[in-house]
């Protein structure tokens, strides 16, 4: 008997070392965060990458097309073409924003799961060890 709770007890360790070498580091630091904070921050995160990338884009696009909107510039309807950049900003931001909740949502979950779950397994050890009788 005290042989298979000694071998349960040292895969159960073994599991858990694994648990804090690998994922677990990560699961808790995100679980030092409230939940929403951890996805708001990581929202705004995403969508101030969003706009710098959004921007860059914006900005290779013109300087490619340079000539041609240098000789359209006094036909074009500016405002119209703000506001289809506007438009187009605020989609592309806006779906950044909700790719990014969604997935920190399930991170969140997933390591507030986890975590969970190694302590589920911190209190069996201990009373694997109670039974021991190695108080």
């Amino acid at each position: 008997m005290r042989e298979n709770i000694d071998g349960d007890r040292v895969m159960l360790m073994t599991r858990m070392a694994s648990f804090e070498e690998n994922e677990g580091k990560e699961a808790i630091r995100i679980c030092n965060y409230f939940r929403s904070d951890y996805v708001c921050l990581n929202v705004v995160r995403a969508i101030v990458s969003a706009t710098i990338s959004y921007f860059l884009v914006l900005g290779l696009y013109v300087y490619y097309n340079i000539d041609r909107l240098l000789q359209d510039i006094y036909t074009m309807d500016l405002m119209a073409m703000g506001r289809k950049l506007i438009t187009a900003y605020v989609i592309f931001a806006g779906a950044f924003g909700i790719i990014a909740y969604v997935i920190y949502s399930f991170r969140y979950d997933w390591a507030k799961k986890h975590l969970s779950d190694y302590n589920y397994a911190l209190r069996e050890l201990l009373n694997m060890r109670d039974v021991n009788g190695n108080g």
